[in-house]
């Protein structure tokens, strides 16, 4: 996964802030929001994903605590395809961080899951009760598609 677009990036009242297309705002800039955009911008210019159909930071509640999915992608008619939880570079992707991915889907019912820390990815695909790791997403037409 790459991309070569820049990112509008500004210093504002003393921080540096990245632009988020989705948002439409300029946010605090992080190792994990680094990740964030990036993948934002792989998924808008590869795999033809509107920004329409895009969440950010959606909230959902899990064991009655309030969490936030970092990447949530709709399908037209709403229900959620894709959800993805990004990682600062510095996390490793591990067995922990799956299990927290699978267990926040239970509320979101995501056909594919992603895990992202700007050098790994992980993708899973919904299969009858479970859920297989695959090579790639994807395209948001062969996504929809495959549901």
């Amino acid at each position: 996964m790459q991309t070569n677009d820049s990112f509008r990036i500004r210093i504002i009242d003393g921080k540096k802030k990245i632009f988020d297309p989705i948002r439409k705002a300029y946010v605090a800039f992080t190792p994990e929001e680094m990740v964030r955009q990036a993948y934002l911008k792989y998924l808008i210019n590869e795999l033809h994903i509107p920004e329409i159909a895009i969440s950010v930071e959606k909230k959902v509640v899990y064991n009655s605590l309030t969490k936030r999915y970092d990447i949530v992608v709709a399908k037209p008619d709403g229900s959620v395809l894709l959800a993805v939880e990004c990682k600062a570079e510095s996390i490793e992707i591990n067995e922990n961080t799956l299990h927290q991915l699978a267990m926040y889907n239970r509320e979101l019912q995501a056909k594919y899951l992603v895990l992202y820390n700007g050098k790994e990815q992980v993708v899973l695909k919904q299969n009858k009760l479970d859920y297989l790791r695959i090579e790639e997403l994807p395209s948001y037409k062969e996504m929809i598609a495959s549901v």
